[in-house]
């Protein structure tokens, strides 16, 4: 003890002390990256960052352009947002990406043409449709890959030329959509087993299921219609929905209202009435609507326009495609990351993946697009 000071003091001075010191942080540090990955600084930390997700959308900011292997027919982000996979139709593998640090994790060679993929178990396993022959009596498959060690565990049977898989909400069940048989393979997801092949029409490809997953929708593209599939009764098709030619690609909002159908064609997107089976609304898209995908609040429609090289934002309520941004030769496929924070474009030449950052308006804005 120092002399003239009396252990009260001391006790006094050490909790002064003690109550000026800086407390410790009690938020997360941003993880180290690898040193093959891109600078943090230059790259959105999508785990941490606190910017709104939804609300009035007035841009997209191109903040990444990937090169990936021939032919990224198709991409999807994982359930938990971290990864991208994209199905590379002439690479003959599909790859999987972080999604904060843009890093390619894993190339899986799969065996064949991969074109559409879907995810069960919370992510654990990948649905991959494989291209396949067109040649009839060929055998097309789909393979399942394990996400987590990058293997492949089961490799079913399906139609000619399988094309969109699709997940139902129960994770019980995967529809695939066979372009050439003119049906629909339903798959056990718990067994990893093919079940029945359904006749639905020509040309199917786009699938999606109603939220409480009692009927499935399907694009019948080489007609007019959507196939309606009563899951529960045996996985039947009980009737078709009028939706003008060459339905491509179908979504249903959260909620389950609300349909929302490519018509690759006329370069248009419906709303459809579930309810009534009625077209409700039209919009206008660019040349080729094909692959959409929707904004987290349901808002919006992100629409590839195929042959105008871009992506069009679409506002669901006025059904009027607001503007357009610039992508590579040919977009073909569009994910949409769960915060809601950046949307993902596939492209066809140069073989490119395109990251957007989705911009909001400020809080009490009505916003004015400014792309």
């Amino acid at each position: 003890m120092r002399p003239g000071l009396s252990p009260l003091s001391l006790a006094v001075l050490l909790i002064i002390l003690a109550a000026c010191s800086t407390p410790k942080s009690t938020s997360l540090a941003a993880p180290t990256p690898s040193p093959s990955a891109p600078n943090p600084a230059s790259t959105p930390d999508t785990r941490t960052d606190t910017r709104p997700t939804g609300g009035t959308i007035t841009g997209l900011k191109l903040v990444k352009k990937l090169n990936v292997p021939a032919g990224p027919k198709s991409l999807r982000v994982l359930p938990d947002g971290k990864r991208v996979m994209t199905c590379n139709l002439y690479g003959y593998q599909v790859t999987f990406i972080d999604a904060q640090t843009y890093e390619i994790l894993r190339k899986v060679p799969v065996g064949g043409e991969p074109v559409e993929c879907t995810f069960t178990r919370g992510g654990k396993y990948a649905w991959v449709s494989l291209y396949g022959s067109e040649r009839v009596g060929a055998t097309s498959v789909v393979v399942v890959i394990d996400t987590e060690t990058y293997q492949i565990v089961a490799r079913i049977p399906a139609g000619r030329v399988p094309k969109v898989v699709a997940e139902s909400p129960d994770g019980k069940w995967v529809y695939a959509a066979n372009w050439l048989s003119e049906s629909i393979t339903v798959m056990d997801a718990e067994k990893l087993t093919k079940v029945k092949d359904v006749p639905v029409g020509r040309v199917p490809r786009g699938i999606c299921f109603a939220p409480d997953g009692k009927l499935a929708y399907v694009c019948i593209m080489g007609g007019h219609s959507l196939a309606v599939i009563d899951v529960e009764q045996g996985h039947q098709k009980v009737r078709d929905i009028e939706t003008g030619y060459n339905p491509r690609h179908v979504c249903v909002s959260q909620d389950g209202k609300l349909l929302y159908v490519a018509l690759n064609a006329s370069g248009t997107l419906i709303k459809i009435d579930r309810a009534t089976e009625t077209i409700i609304g039209r919009a206008k898209t660019g040349t080729q609507a094909r692959s959409t995908s929707l904004s987290i609040d349901d808002r919006y429609a992100f629409v590839c326009n195929y042959e105008d090289n871009n992506l069009g934002v679409v506002d669901l309520e006025q059904m009027k495609q607001l503007f357009t941004v610039k992508t590579d030769v040919h977009p073909i496929g569009v994910t949409t990351l769960p915060d809601g924070k950046y949307v993902w474009v596939s492209n066809y030449r140069p073989s490119t993946v395109y990251v957007f950052e989705i911009e909001y308006a400020a809080a009490g804005s009505t916003g004015v697009p400014n792309s």
